[in-house]
């Protein structure tokens, strides 16, 4: 723009070459901007649209167009003279009234300048403050990385936001806000004063608050301003020159002055202390706000949480000294711890990870403690990372020579092991670790070089191998049996089934065994208190035994941790964005908590009903795996020295089962698209093959067997029977198929819908019991048939009847609508099991890794 001014003014007196330069100048003007905003934005980051540079090229370049095209197409009146004085007047001389005449005009018009001049004071003043509001609300951004990964990291954590983003600074962009008002509404001395006090208010307010750093680390890490601070600070000593031009009304504009520092002084610090919500007892607040599994402190520093559990990405310190330190997702393979205090993020140390993220334990002696690795089928270890170190590389990915994991000098390897592995924090004060089939629990201080994990291997109960387990300071101790199970046991008590016994569709409850829970993380907190969240709202179980809702509700919790403190964090995922809950009085106020109604009748599990037989239960030993390499599927069996084992079933496996006696099969389809059956029986196989091809759209499909019988589901209501002899016929049964139950008999039950039916192998059905939409569990007594359920798991028993197992009962079914209570809990029948499996005489029940056997006594 300099250059067109000194060009037009070069070639002001011809006028074709005049016209030529201002339309050249400004094509120029505007293709010099659009070249620089396009490389701005395309060489530079994420949100590069927003920086300062690019903000004020298309502002400059904008204008300086404008300004250019105006002149270009501007067009000047041709000079003309008038037509009484036509000739040749330089020839004459001018007379002294004439020369009078044109003094007097020019003093005029010199005189008509005053004005413009005295009107561009308010005016700048004005726009100045309006650019000091928008520095102020605007998000400019610095264009360098948060975090930077060089040998000194001298240029991390620096300050992103502006005044409008910090909480405890709105104030001063409210103040702002006013005083540019005033100055913009206001004329003469007014508008002086309220420029003045704008500009002292923003000198007095940087100097006193925003410039200052918090102290530098070790690693030479720190803070500076941001760019809006800084052109803050500049365009309020603009104001303040600004405002003071001129030497009328000193005393007003000194007044004012005087009213802008103290009030910079006085408004509430950016820096100071962080905004604490009024936190209602029971109803969580905001700890930390991740929206889109980004952390933006109160400085504008922003971190991306990398963990898929935002827990894991936040911890304090070990032995319960304050502090904080924060995970945060740096690289596609490398993230860096920062130490969270008093709202403020400060990087520490880069950790290179490869593509699994490490969970962060917390921080003892300097150290960080941390889980590496953990997916399936790959190495993890516990590792202590001293906090001085710029990077380490925790990836796992290398061995050194003498066969250990590689990992930055100076990292101590305190354990290691084989995935999966995952983790929580306890309250009193333990790390729990839980792979395939073991499960740890570790002190925070024993957490040392030279440790040995078959120190801490822990078992409270029936399904705890490989599962979370949850303990508080006094002696409460909670784990998940099975996929749908929860059990707890108190100091001095006995296990108590918590979740997976209550049929479907039991609302919330005050007693939980009678609700439908489906818990995704829970806790115990210092008092005892068990914390459930999940698919359900987030409860607690309080020492009493009564379940009572969370006020304020939590929707979707997917983690829980219960701290030493007594607070509990809340890990939630609203709308695709991770953020942390925190109830600060959790164990205190829990028992204030408002207890949830009586179970209804059909719901009610506190009364067990006794059967007709008592069950002795041993604990299978590890069971060991045989069988295809490729299978992911297993069937308990017996190998062909009859001991218990696992069948793999092949990944072409359309639908397996057990046949009761050891042996399992299971149907692939074949050439032809024909289903083949094949017979596994200790060790030995045997196959049938369909003649008939199966359907195209069959996608998946149910198998029931019992000896050398079986029934598949092929799709559309119709069902292969396998006899012994290779015979193979088709049956037709209408509904809804959820079971299958394959008898010895040669009958097949089949639960279609709310329906028990036995189907002959001939096609003739009749109705065992069922119908209700929602009815009651089958173990209940005294209920019309019509009434019952059939929720639960069905299979044939060892009597060669149809039995059920419903998360506490077995249940036989005698005839239509005669049933009876084999067992219950108080016969050793094991409660919310994931599968049963009948080998003979002997049922086993799967409880997460554990397998258990009952044998009849009588």
């Amino acid at each position: 723009m300099i250059l067109l001014v000194l060009a037009d003014r070069l070639s002001a007196d011809r006028f074709p070459l005049h016209r030529y330069v201002r339309s050249i100048g400004a094509t120029v003007i505007g293709v010099v901007t659009g070249m620089v905003w396009i490389g701005l934005v395309t060489q530079g980051r994420a949100g590069c649209s927003t920086s300062p540079a690019v903000i004020g090229t298309i502002a400059s370049g904008v204008l300086a167009t404008a300004v250019a095209t105006h002149w270009a197409t501007r067009s000047s009146p041709p000079w003309t003279v008038a037509a009484e004085n036509s000739g040749d007047a330089s020839a004459e001389p001018l007379n002294q009234s004439e020369l009078r005449s044109v003094f007097v005009r020019l003093v005029a018009q010199v005189d008509s300048w005053t004005p413009i001049r005295f009107r561009i004071l308010p005016f700048a003043t004005g726009t100045l403050a309006v650019l000091l509001v928008l520095s102020t609300v605007l998000p400019w951004r610095e264009l360098l990385d948060p975090v930077a990964l060089g040998p000194t990291a001298s240029e991390a954590g620096l300050a992103r936001s502006q005044l409008w983003e910090i909480p405890s600074a709105r104030n001063w962009a409210v103040l702002l806000c006013a005083l540019a008002l005033a100055t913009l509404v206001c004329a003469g001395l007014l508008r002086r004063a309220a420029a003045v006090a704008a500009g002292s208010v923003v000198v007095a307010g940087l100097a006193s608050h925003l410039l200052w750093l918090p102290d530098r680390l070790a690693s030479g890490v720190g803070y500076r301003p941001g760019v809006g601070a800084w052109v803050a600070l500049g365009l309020a000593v603009l104001l303040v020159v600004a405002g003071v031009v001129g030497r009328r009304g000193v005393p007003v504009v000194a007044g004012a002055a005087v009213v802008g520092v103290v009030a910079g002084l006085l408004l509430p610090s950016a820096t100071g202390s962080p905004y604490e919500p009024t936190v209602v007892a029971g109803v969580p607040h905001r700890l930390l706000d991740l929206q889109g599994g980004q952390l933006v402190d109160r400085l504008g520093m922003r971190v991306s949480i990398g963990t898929s559990d935002p827990l894991d990405s936040l911890a304090g310190t070990l032995d319960g000294s304050p502090g904080q330190w924060l995970l945060g997702r740096t690289g596609s393979e490398s993230s860096t711890v920062f130490a969270y205090d008093d709202g403020v993020a400060l990087p520490q140390v880069t950790l290179n990870h490869g593509a699994t993220p490490p969970a962060l334990w917390g921080v003892s002696d300097n150290r960080m403690i941390l889980l590496a690795g953990g997916e399936l089928g790959r190495p993890w270890a516990i590792l202590s990372v001293p906090l001085d170190l710029v990077s380490a590389d925790i990836s796992l990915s290398h061995k050194n020579p003498n066969g250990k994991y590689y990992v930055t000098p100076g990292v101590d390897v305190l354990a290691t092991g084989v995935g999966p592995a995952l983790s929580h924090r306890n309250a009193d004060r333990s790390i729990v670790i839980w792979g395939a089939t073991t499960t740890w629990q570790i002190p925070a201080n024993q957490l040392r070089v030279g440790m040995s994990l078959r120190d801490f291997v822990i078992n409270p109960g029936h399904g705890a191998p490989g599962n979370a387990v949850s303990t508080g300071p006094d002696g409460t101790t909670a784990w998940r049996t099975s996929e749908t199970g929860l059990a707890i046991v108190r100091r001095g008590g006995v296990p108590q089934q918590l979740t997976g016994v209550a049929p479907a569709g039991c609302a919330l409850s005050s007693d939980a065994a009678s609700s439908s829970l489906t818990v995704d993380a829970f806790a115990v907190d210092v008092r005892g208190n068990l914390w459930l969240g999940g698919g359900a709202p987030t409860s607690v179980i309080t020492p009493d035994g009564v379940l009572r809702k969370l006020p304020g509700g939590a929707e979707g919790v997917e983690s829980i941790e219960a701290r030493p403190d007594g607070s509990v964090l809340l890990g939630t995922s609203p709308g695709g964005g991770d953020q942390i809950l925190e109830i600060p009085d959790a164990a205190q106020a829990a028992t204030s908590y408002p207890a949830e109604p009586s179970p209804e009748p059909r719901c009610d599990r506190r009364r067990a009903v006794d059967g007709a037989t008592t069950y002795t239960t041993t604990v299978v030993s590890p069971v060991p795996m045989v069988g295809a390499t490729g299978g992911v599927s297993t069937q308990l069996g017996l190998d062909a020295a009859g001991r218990l084992v696992r069948v793999r079933v092949p990944l072409a496996a359309r639908a397996w089962a057990p046949d009761g006696q050891g042996g399992v099969w299971w149907t692939v389809v074949g050439r032809g698209s024909a289903e083949t059956a094949v017979h596994l029986v200790r060790g030995r196989t045997s196959e049938v093959r369909d003649p008939r091809p199966v359907s195209a759209d069959q996608k998946d499909a149910s198998a029931a067997a019992a000896g050398d019988r079986l029934v598949t589901a092929v799709g559309g209501g119709i069902y292969n029977l396998y006899s012994p002899g290779g015979r193979v016929t088709r049956v037709k049964a209408p509904g809804e198929l959820r079971e299958l139950v394959q008898l010895p008999s040669g009958q097949v039950c089949m639960v279609l819908g709310e329906r028990l039916v036995l189907v002959s192998p001939s096609g003739q059905s009749s109705l065992l019991l069922g119908g209700a939409a929602s009815g009651w569990p089958i173990s209940t007594p005294g209920i019309q048939a019509s009434q019952l359920t059939t929720d639960g798991i069905w299979f044939a028993g060892p009597d060669g009847k149809p039995w059920v197992y419903d998360g506490s009962h077995l249940v036989r079914v005698d005839a239509p609508g005669r049933v009876t209570v084999i067992a219950g809990p108080n016969q050793g029948v094991p409660q919310a099991a994931d599968d049963v499996t009948v080998i003979g005489r002997s049922l086993y029940f799967q409880l997460g890794n554990d397998v258990l056997r009952l044998e009849a006594t009588r």
